[in-house]
């Protein structure tokens, strides 16, 4: 039982530095075979022995959801037990739990666990017939779970095993090898669609007769005055949108939040102002992340953060949801190295895009 311990312990700690690639996906099938070591308390005088299982069940939502399970461990008495009077054993134990997620949306997946069953003693006894038992048990504990792509995972459990009638503790701990099917899928934005120009407009000229020449006396006139009108700067937003068909909005949020801070409507205002100056004008609101944290969870955060300012556009600034697009790119286009402060700070940053350049300067 150490040397399960101690090996459940070490591929922890190497999985919990990796880099994961996936996650808990709510309405999946999963089913996992498990080997690892059946404890027995020491009134039961049965020998410790390994333990063969399988694993199957559904998850309701990424958090919640329920598994059922059977496992056979072939052993033995401890001596001349009185019960078994020296024969093999095999014991079969079978049931039903709730599984709880608690960190569902990376790769390093920990759980905990609680749930009732049974469990079934088979013995020959004095070689004439079989000695069998039955007892109710419950059982819980916790585990964690490793995905090494969407479908395939790394697993380890642990279980505290209560059979009721003698009221004996018992301790499963095991490995095993997860294979999930199903489930909702990751969305994944689609680009927007080019938009055709308008075919060109050919009109016909015909000749026309020469107008007759019309010589009129010029009479000279004062000059009119001169008006000087003064040209205000263009704000930087509007300006790089016109001119270069993209730019980096300066839109703060709080850590790992996607609620755009008090003050920082200026450029998205801009931004709201250059699409009613230009009604032919459809933008991509870009999120972006540094390389912090999991690609999967920066992707979702970049994609709240852009939902955020299309959605203050559409309600506050009163353009149509359809001349908006929002794409969260995560981790997956830095304009900066990540391994310097000052680099991720730049990729840290919502950019707004042209559908196609189309603004006639």
């Amino acid at each position: 039982m150490k040397k399960i311990t101690s090996l459940v312990v070490i591929l922890l700690l190497m999985l919990v530095v990796a880099t994961g690639y996936a996650q808990v996906k709510a309405g999946s099938v999963h089913v996992t075979p498990t080997i690892g070591m059946y404890k027995f308390e020491g009134n039961e005088d049965t020998n410790s022995a390994i333990n063969l299982g399988l694993r199957a069940g559904y998850n309701f939502t990424k958090y919640i959801g329920v598994e059922g399970y059977g496992h056979w461990t072939p052993t033995g008495p401890i001596g001349e037990a009185e019960w078994s009077r020296g024969s093999d054993v095999n014991v079969f134990g079978y049931g039903i739990e709730g599984i709880f997620h608690i960190l569902p949306n990376g790769a390093f997946v920990p759980f905990v666990a609680a749930g009732v069953g049974g469990v079934h003693y088979s013995t020959t006894w004095q070689d004439t017939f079989e000695n069998k038992r039955n007892k109710i048990t419950a059982d819980y504990g916790a585990g964690f779970k490793y995905f090494l792509s969407d479908n395939i995972a790394l697993r380890a459990d642990v279980r505290h095993v209560l059979p009721f009638q003698d009221k004996h503790n018992n301790f499963l701990g095991t490995v095993g090898l997860t294979f999930a099917f199903g489930g909702a899928k990751k969305a994944v934005a689609s680009a927007p669609e080019p938009v055709a120009p308008p075919p060109p407009v050919v009109q016909e000229v015909r000749p026309q007769a020469a107008a007759p020449v019309v010589v009129e006396e010029i009479k000279p006139q004062a000059a009119a005055p001169v008006v000087v009108q003064e040209v205000k700067p263009q704000p930087r937003v509007a300006k790089e949108i016109v001119e270069k068909g993209r730019t980096t909005l300066n839109v703060l949020f709080d850590f790992d939040k996607s609620s755009i801070k008090k003050n920082a409507f200026a450029d998205i205002n801009d931004l709201v102002a250059v699409m009613k100056q230009y009604t032919d004008l459809n933008v991509t609101i870009e999120g972006h992340t540094d390389s912090k944290g999991s690609a999967a969870y920066n992707k979702k955060l970049s994609q709240r953060r852009a939902d955020a300012i299309k959605k203050y556009m559409v309600e506050k600034g009163g353009i149509d949801a359809k001349r908006l697009n929002a794409v969260g790119f995560g981790l997956e286009k830095p304009v900066a190295s990540n391994a310097t402060k000052e680099g991720r700070a730049k990729n840290r940053r919502v950019e707004a895009a042209t559908a196609e350049y189309i603004i006639k300067k």
